[in-house]
This record gives structure tokens, C-alpha cells and sequence, in this order.
């Protein structure tokens, strides 16, 4: 068995599984990951705990369903009690340090209600660093792109511009003529300012300075390529919007659903009018987005030829994944909600700890993000406890089993009063169930991989429907509990 290893957690924004070369894009050109997917493990089968930003991150870091730790949307800040793996890995010695995006509070509230607020930032960014959530220090972006120079990062960019291009980088120009969320945008925020850049900066310079003599752990979050999709003007490694498929989307598909899906569709629940999108305008959105992944790629490039240089690569176990995908248009819809399709809560996922590890596998059964944390644990050698909902992967990462888990679960609550959701991921089914009264969702991933059909109301799957929807009963019935949501959506 290694030393104790160093242990690097990158999460990105919004991330579509099949972003990524290593997971089949024949369009998208990222060499580093691709590499990190090669000399580790790739997960083909990864699920998010939950398909919006806070929920999901926190039980990347906790390990704990959403029912446990109660972060049940975004607007409700990650409560104090809850032990995060920085918790854990702090007290067995490692220096716990995170850069980027962690979305564990709100980011539209007031400084007394988050430390992630984006009131008055410059009151308290960049002195303040720390400790928060068991990190000993921190560095943090809040938001995204034009909307996203506040915090740490912030505070860097203003430290290097005039005030009349702090200013203009407020804003970008938008392609297209409608705002439908997703849109392509040109920004004359150089790349080399660009909070990719400054995450991969920020993760190298603690590299670089940090105390040989202790284990770190280290947390980076890439705000990209969440929506909107703004790509610095002079960043040059674009994909070519003709390049990109249009998205998948069969003319009344969405009838044998739910009414909300047809109502984000037509505006009437999201709000933005996705049948108003032009085939150039979908396009474009795609293509931005595509090309906001292979400028995290080259970022986490440099982060890679950093544990070279350092010697580092062999025992850091370096983790990868995103907290959730995006719909981009497939189904007739885009960016994020309760829509559990495929695209938007299958996420990438690999592993790479080359003293502890093979590399080169491909594991193709159910991974859920809850198994994080207790696989950072075992590879560390802390004891796990009763207050994790996942399970210890290294013998499914090193060809000891076939299988840790035959399921997944994905919960979603859409607001006050809004939409309650459980989806049931196994082998080959998903099943979706609806607290409200709505009637459910039942596909056959195998048979109908492009989701295109509803089988809940098919007699010949109730027994099957029926033992599924056991499965969720008897794991959620002593598990909800539900914070306080400070601001709605946030």
C-alpha cells in the first residue's frame, strides 16, 4: 500500500458526460483529459445526487444523498453540521485548500446571510480567506462569466485592469437576435484573465508553495461552461459551430411526459420560450459551450504538467468530474431542472492515483457522486461512518468486483411549493417519481438509449415500476430533512 496520498478534487460547471473525447465527441478536442482518462479510471456510468448547482455539490463533498444533508435547491446554504471530506482529511493532518466555485452558500443573499454573497464583494474579498467548511483556506469565484468577477477572482482581475475596461468586461456581446439562456456570446475579457486561467494560476502557485510535509487536499471548481456561454474574443482553440450536431429533438416527444416539460418548452414554467431558438442560435450556443470545455482542458492541462514537474502525479489521487450536465437543446429544452433525461444527470467521472490505481479501465456499471467521498476516505485510510450514503469504489477501480451499487439516485425539489422528484437509475431503467401528482416517468435505456418514450403507463412494466418505486421508499423514508432556504433560486 502508498503513503498516504495526496488527494485533487476538480469540478466543473454544467458538464455533459459526452463533452469530453475520452466519452466519444468527435468534435471536441480535449488532449488532458482525455489523458487523465487514459491513466486512470473513466466511470461511463456516473450520476449526479441532483441536477442544480448546490444540491449536487454538496454531496460531492460529503458523500451523502440530499435527503441527508438537506440542501435540497440552490438558495439554501450547505448546513454547518454537515462533515465534508475537507472536515475528514483536515483531521487526520492534510492542508485542505480550495480555488474556484464552491457554491456551499448562497450567492444572491446578503454577507450576513453567505459568504459567497456578491453584495458588496470588495468589502471582504480578497482579505478574507478563510476557513470555511473545513478547508483551512480559500480562494473563490462566485457566479459565472460576465456575471462571475467577484471574490477572490475578482479582486485579481480588478488589480489588472483599467476601471474603463473593469467596466466594459461587465458585459459581452450576444449573438443571435433571442435570449434564451444558453446563447453564444463574444467577450473582450482576454483569456488570459479568464477565471479558468486563474483557477489553473491560483492551483498552481499552492502547488508550488505548499509544505512538503504534509498530505494536501485540494478542491478546484471551474465555473465553466455553465450558462451563459461567453468565450473571450482572442481565445483562439474554438469548435466549429458547423461541426456541432444540432440538438436532439423529436416534434412532440415531450407529450408523453410530464406538462412541465412541454411548459419549459412553450415558456409557460421556465420562463424562456426554447421553441423560439433558431437553428444558428442552437448551434452557436453549442459550439460556445463545446469550445468553454476546451478552455477548462487546457487549464487542467497546466495543472497537470504542474504534478509532473513537482513529482506529484504518482501518489495524488486527482479526481474529475462535474455536478451536473445540460440539456443543450436535446428534448427541446436547455441548461438545467426537472428534467432527469440522460444528458443533464449522467456526468463525467475519472480517477487517477497512479501509486494505488490501474490505469486505462473503462467501467461501464452505476456510479453515484455520494461515492466520492467515502473512496477519497479508504484511499486515505479514515474510517468511514454512519453519516455516508455511499460506497467505497477502489475495488471496483481496480478489477476486484464488477459492481458496488445496482443503482443510482437522483432527487430534485423545484422551490417552495414546487416540484418533488425522485429518480431510480439501474442497469438499464429509469424510473421517476413525482410527490405532487403527477404521473411518472419509466424508460428502457437499452432499448430506447435516446429517451424518446414514457412506459409508465405500459401494463407489462408494473411490477416492475412497483419494485422500484419500493427501492426509493425504503432508502428516502428516514433520511429528509430540509434547511432553510434563504433565497429562492440563488
Amino acid at each position: 500500500m502508498p503513503q498516504r496520498p495526496n488527494v485533487l478534487i476538480i469540478t466543473t460547471d454544467q458538464q455533459r458526460f459526452d463533452s469530453l473525447g475520452c466519452y466519444g465527441s468527435d468534435f471536441v478536442r480535449t488532449p488532458n483529459l482525455d489523458r487523465l482518462a487514459a491513466e486512470g479510471a473513466l466511470l461511463e456510468r456516473a450520476y449526479c445526487c441532483n441536477p442544480v448547482c448546490m444540491p449536487s455539490r454538496a454531496s460531492i463533498f460529503s458523500g451523502q444523498l440530499v435527503s441527508r444533508h438537506g440542501v435540497w435547491d440552490n438558495g439554501v446554504n450547505l448546513p454547518d453540521d454537515v462533515p465534508l471530506v475537507s472536515h475528514r482529511l483536515a483531521g487526520v493532518g492534510y492542508r485542505t485548500h480550495y480555488v474556484g466555485k464552491t457554491h456551499f452558500q448562497v450567492t444572491g443573499g446578503t454577507p450576513d446571510q453567505s459568504s459567497e454573497s456578491g453584495h458588496r464583494w470588495e468589502e471582504r474579498f480578497p482579505d478574507w480567506t478563510g476557513p470555511y467548511y473545513g478547508f483551512e483556506t480559500v480562494e473563490l469565484s462566485i457566479g459565472h462569466t460576465k456575471g462571475g468577477l467577484r471574490g477572490h477572482y475578482g479582486a485579481w482581475v480588478r488589480d489588472q485592469v483599467s476601471q474603463a475596461d473593469w467596466n466594459r468586461h461587465q458585459e459581452a456581446d450576444m449573438r443571435g437576435e433571442y435570449f434564451f439562456g444558453c446563447n453564444a456570446f463574444d467577450w473582450g475579457l482576454p483569456s488570459e484573465l479568464h477565471n479558468s486561467t486563474w483557477v489553473a494560476e491560483r492551483a498552481i502557485d499552492f502547488l508550488d508553495h505548499r509544505d512538503p510535509g504534509r498530505p494536501f487536499l485540494l478542491a478546484l471548481g471551474f465555473q465553466d461552461p455553465h450558462h451563459t456561454h461567453c468565450v473571450p474574443r482572442n481565445f483562439a482553440d474554438r469548435v466549429d459551430p458547423a461541426a456541432v450536431p444540432p440538438p436532439d429533438y423529436t416534434e412532440g416527444e415531450l407529450s408523453e411526459r410530464p406538462p412541465h416539460y412541454a411548459g419549459a418548452r412553450d415558456g409557460s414554467f421556465s420562463g424562456y420560450t426554447f421553441d423560439k431558438v433558431t437553428d444558428v442560435e442552437a448551434r452557436e450556443g453549442r459550439a460556445y459551450y463545446y469550445t468553454l470545455v476546451q478552455q477548462v482542458d487546457r487549464e487542467v492541462g497546466r495543472v497537470l504538467a504542474a504534478l509532473d514537474r513537482l513529482g506529484l502525479t504518482e501518489n495524488t489521487m486527482m479526481v474529475f468530474t462535474s455536478d451536473h450536465g445540460e440539456l443543450l437543446g436535446d428534448h427541446g429544452l436547455w441548461m438545467k431542472g426537472p428534467y432527469p433525461y440522460e444528458v443533464l444527470i449522467r456526468v463525467p467521472m475519472m480517477v487517477r492515483w497512479p501509486a494505488g490505481l490501474p490505469g486505462g479501465r473503462r467501467i461501464g456499471t452505476v456510479f453515484s457522486h455520494a461515492d466520492i467521498v467515502p473512496t477519497v476516505l479508504a484511499a486515505v485510510g479514515v474510517e468511514p461512518d454512519g453519516a455516508l450514503d455511499g460506497f467505497d469504489v477502489l475495488p471496483l477501480l481496480r478489477g476486484e468486483v464488477d459492481r458496488v451499487r445496482d443503482d443510482a439516485l437522483v432527487e430534485y425539489t423545484h422551490g417552495p411549493g414546487g416540484l418533488r422528484l425522485k429518480t431510480l437509475v439501474t442497469e438499464d431503467r429509469k424510473l421517476t417519481w413525482y410527490g405532487d401528482g403527477h404521473p411518472g416517468e419509466l424508460g428502457d435505456l437499452a432499448g430506447d438509449p435516446r429517451e424518446k418514450r414514457n412506459l409508465w403507463d405500459d401494463p407489462a412494466g408494473a411490477a416492475e415500476k412497483a419494485e422500484l418505486l419500493g427501492r426509493i421508499i425504503d432508502r428516502l423514508g428516514p433520511l429528509e430533512r430540509r434547511a432553510p432556504m434563504l433565497v429562492h433560486g440563488a
